[in-house]
């Protein structure tokens, strides 16, 4: 049972656009008050910035999005010490550039890494990033998988010797499904995959290619246990949950090595590991599944200890703990009130 949190003094705030569910959960678990950042013209941001006064509270940055303001803001408006979340393919994209995320918005938050205090980076990736950037302190605080889907998943019992392939995600370029797509026609093994995730539905169907769109926790945790293995194809991501989640439910998952979560699949074997091109997820996707029953049990119960400890109580009193670790590295002191 995770616990109720404690309060953090000064009370943090948190500011956010479109915050993913554990961020929520973190923002939480400290007491912060979140706060929708400022969305509109590079003006509008800088004027959010200027006239925020949260006296002497720390500012958490959620992601890229509310990266300028939040420069902005400690230069000229009134706060603690401002904080970066990385949490999000910003940092992939300030080092090499995605087709996806234009000029301008690269350089800003470029500029704007000189402006924060500190980064809490949610892996170890995104953490060697920032810090060529900013000469603030850096920690790794990574996510975790919300209690409830996390107790349902350790249950469960995949079918690794079936041929269906689970892929979750909100279809966007940028977490790469139709790389899966133009995999598999190139595929030699029977199997079919299923997309599942916000979205999805706008992907032809195929007699290889289901559709799920979103659905259910219940019938997500169905489709882990009807599935083989996992695809993750984004070039990159920060440490996504779902590939979290596959490993948690014992399932192997194929990745590229621009994700963040590729340092643990590659301790289920390096063969997962593969570059975010058809031919390349295709392979591996071959080579699973032209391993006998035994070996993918094997790779299945490697996965579920390498998925272990990702739970909410864990990564929640991690949060808290770097939070204020680097905090006091800045110099700033906080309480708590358990």
């Amino acid at each position: 049972m995770v616990r109720s949190g404690f309060e953090m003094q000064p009370k943090p705030v948190f500011l956010y656009y479109d915050p993913h569910p554990v961020h929520e959960k973190m923002a939480d678990y400290v007491g912060a008050e979140i706060i929708q950042c400022e969305t509109g013209s590079p003006i509008d941001r800088i004027r959010a910035g200027v006239s925020h006064d949260f006296g002497d509270r720390p500012v958490v940055l959620e992601g890229g999005v509310p990266l300028a303001e939040g420069a902005v803001l400690n230069m000229l408006g009134t706060s603690g010490p401002v904080i970066a979340l990385g949490a999000d393919s910003t940092y992939h994209d300030i080092v090499d550039p995605m087709p996806s995320r234009g000029r301008t918005s690269r350089f800003t938050h470029r500029f704007a890494q000189r402006f924060v205090d500190g980064t809490l980076a949610v892996s170890e990736r995104i953490a060697t990033i920032a810090e060529r950037f900013t000469d603030g302190p850096v920690r790794v605080a990574h996510p975790f998988i919300e209690a409830e889907r996390y107790s349902s998943l350790r249950e469960l019992n995949p079918s690794l010797d079936g041929t269906r392939i689970l892929c979750v995600g909100k279809y966007r370029e940028k977490n790469g499904q139709d790389v899966l797509v133009d995999a598999m026609a190139r595929v030699k093994a029977d199997i079919s995959v299923d997309f599942v995730g916000p979205d999805t539905t706008e992907i032809t169907e195929t007699d290889k290619i289901t559709t799920h769109g979103f659905v259910s926790q219940q019938r997500l945790v169905e489709l882990f246990e009807s599935a083989a293995l996992m695809v993750f194809p984004a070039p990159v991501g920060a440490f996504p949950v779902a590939t979290l989640e596959g490993l948690c439910a014992g399932l192997p998952v194929v990745t590229t090595p621009g994700v963040g979560t590729a340092t643990l699949v590659r301790g289920v074997n390096g063969r997962l590991v593969a570059d975010p091109t058809p031919v390349d997820v295709a392979n591996a996707i071959d080579w699973y599944f032209s391993l006998p029953t035994e070996r993918r049990t094997e790779l299945g119960r490697r996965a579920a200890n390498y998925g272990s400890g990702f739970d909410e109580e864990t990564g929640l009193d991690s949060f808290a703990f770097q939070l204020t670790n680097l905090l006091g590295d800045l110099g700033y002191n906080t309480t708590t009130d358990v």
